[in-house]
């Protein structure tokens, strides 16, 4: 299972018609070729549309990809979709831990962090481990909520996304994961693996209910 991580950056003042038109056709048309829509976001404060997909190998990627990017549906509505996009970055990305699926698991939790970590070189596979033996137990224990742990190999990255009843759940569990004493024990080992960190935070776009 491969997945794409695509953050568009819409234009100004045209976040709230793009998620209407995003989940009203974009999503149908995709998930109609069998390709699989993750999760959905919004990070109001840099205008980001923040989206996850999902395909077999690299092979399906390929095929379902040329299916939408050819079929009559898009071309009737391509020009209207991308008058939205100012940006678009995609990244492509594989589950950090064995998983049968894609390894996200949205639920119904209101906000998420995406966070993107450069891994130093030669110390993804201990990143790893550290973080799903250690890192991923510890913040789920303190009723954190990880939905997915991803890497992308091209740019030595680890992609992970947590996610939190609302903003005040979100300050009141990082202060306790911050004053935790076994985070207190590891953060050195933590962020030695680490050349640096971006964080997003994002609110939950749901997906729009098909008609019989």
């Amino acid at each position: 299972m491969i997945s794409q991580l695509r953050i568009y950056t819409i234009n100004r003042g045209m976040i709230d018609q793009w998620v209407k038109h995003f989940t009203e056709n974009l999503v149908p048309l995709q998930e109609g070729l069998g390709i699989k829509i993750g999760g959905m976001w919004v990070n109001e404060d840099k205008n980001q549309f923040i989206w996850t997909r999902s395909f077999a190998d690299a092979e399906d990627l390929k095929t379902k990809e040329a299916a939408f990017y050819g079929s009559s549906e898009w071309a009737a509505i391509v020009d209207h979709t991308r008058s939205h996009v100012a940006r678009t970055v995609v990244q492509g990305m594989a589950p950090a831990v064995k998983t049968d699926g894609d390894g996200l698991t949205v639920g119904s939790e209101k906000v998420s962090q995406l966070r993107m970590y450069t891994v130093n070189g030669g110390m993804m596979d201990s990143w790893v481990k550290l973080f799903s033996g250690t890192l991923a137990p510890l913040q789920e224990n303190l009723g954190m909520k990880i939905d997915a742990q991803w890497v992308n190999e091209d740019k030595n990255q680890f992609i992970w996304i947590r996610s939190f009843a609302d903003d005040d759940d979100l300050k009141a569990k990082e202060a306790a994961f911050g004053a935790s004493p076994d985070w207190q024990a590891i953060q050195g080992s933590a962020r030695d693996h680490l050349a640096r960190l971006d964080v997003i935070t994002m609110n939950a776009v749901a997906k729009v209910a098909v008609k019989a």
